[in-house]
Formats: C-alpha cells, structure tokens, sequence
C-alpha cells in the first residue's frame, strides 16, 4: 500500500483568480488506478489551477499502521469515527511504517542530471538501480537505500534529500473555463 496526495499549492497558482490551496489525501494498494479520482480533484478546483498527483516512495506496512491505529484509539476513545481514514492515512505516511527504505532527491536544474546519475553509480549504485523521473519543473531520482551522500549533496547545491519522499506522478491544470462549481 501507498500514501497518496492530490494537492494544489499556492506556490504554483500565484496568479490564479479565487484560487484556495486544496490537499486530499489517502492510501491505494495500486496508484495507478487513482488517475479518475485526480482528475475529478483537478476538474473541482478553479480554471487555471494546477494540481499535483504525489505517491509515497516507499510502500507502507499494513500490519504496523493498523497496531498503530488501534492504540491510538485506545488513547483518544472519543475520537471521531468520521475522521479514523485521515488518521490511518496519517499514521501510514509516518517513515517508522515504511517497509521499503528508498530515497528520493529532488534534483531542482535542468541539466547537470547525467552527472547526478553517474556520481551516484561512483557511490555503488548500479545504474539499473537509479530511477530518473521527470517532475513539474525538474526531476526526482530514486535509489533503493540509504547511504552517507554528505559529499553528494555538498557538491550539488540544486540537490535536495528527502529519505522517505513523496514522488510527483502527475500534473495538470483546470482548463475547464466555462464551468461554475454548483452548475452544469
């Protein structure tokens, strides 16, 4: 299972006339099977709006995040049955109920990225093992595991880590200007 995120952020809608940011959130054993759900969040936003599709890099583990959830109930027994997805949603996004360990940089530049790569296969990866992916306005590459990228990340001051990321499947903008939320 995955965390999933749809979000629209005020960074990327600046100049979006009524725009609100908007994040929805929740689990899917195949994110792939989500596009429908992001393009009805897309679709429900303002024209113009450009929202995010996100996916947890690493799978997440069923079995922790239910123990975790059941002691949080015996915790908080008050706790609203309404809102128990958004809490389990949450207790799985948590790194501690990650069952993989892969990291994800965020490589901000749009060129300099065969040279990432190559540092990284000069830190023992195999290059089959490097996972380059096209994001918004850059890209995010995935490795299988931890290792010290203390020199990796000094040389590269476009690069940024982030051990348990989420990863940007998809993008798009609301360009259904003719509609008025409330009316068909």
């Amino acid at each position: 299972m995955k965390g999933i995120i749809f979000t629209s952020r005020n960074k990327d809608n600046k100049n979006v006339t009524n725009f609100k940011q908007r994040t929805i959130s929740f689990l899917s054993n195949d994110p792939t099977l989500e596009m429908k759900k992001f393009n009805y969040f897309i679709q429900e936003g303002v024209p113009g709006e450009l929202g995010r599709f996100y996916v947890t890099v690493n799978e997440r583990s069923n079995s922790t995040t239910i123990t975790n959830l059941q002691h949080y109930l015996l915790d908080h027994p008050d706790y609203p049955v309404t809102k128990i997805e958004n809490k389990l949603t949450s207790l799985a996004m948590k790194p501690e109920n990650a069952v993989e360990h892969k990291w994800l940089f965020d490589f901000d530049r749009k060129d300099g990225i065969d040279d990432f790569v190559s540092d990284l296969e000069n830190e023992g990866f195999k290059r089959k093992e490097i996972e380059v992916c096209k994001t918004v306005h850059n890209y995010a590459i995935i490795v299988p595991h931890g290792f010290d990228s203390r020199s990796i990340l000094r040389k590269y001051d476009c690069v940024e880590l982030k051990r348990d990321g989420l990863l940007c499947i998809a993008w798009t903008r609301n360009m259904n200007e003719g509609r008025i939320k409330g009316k068909k």
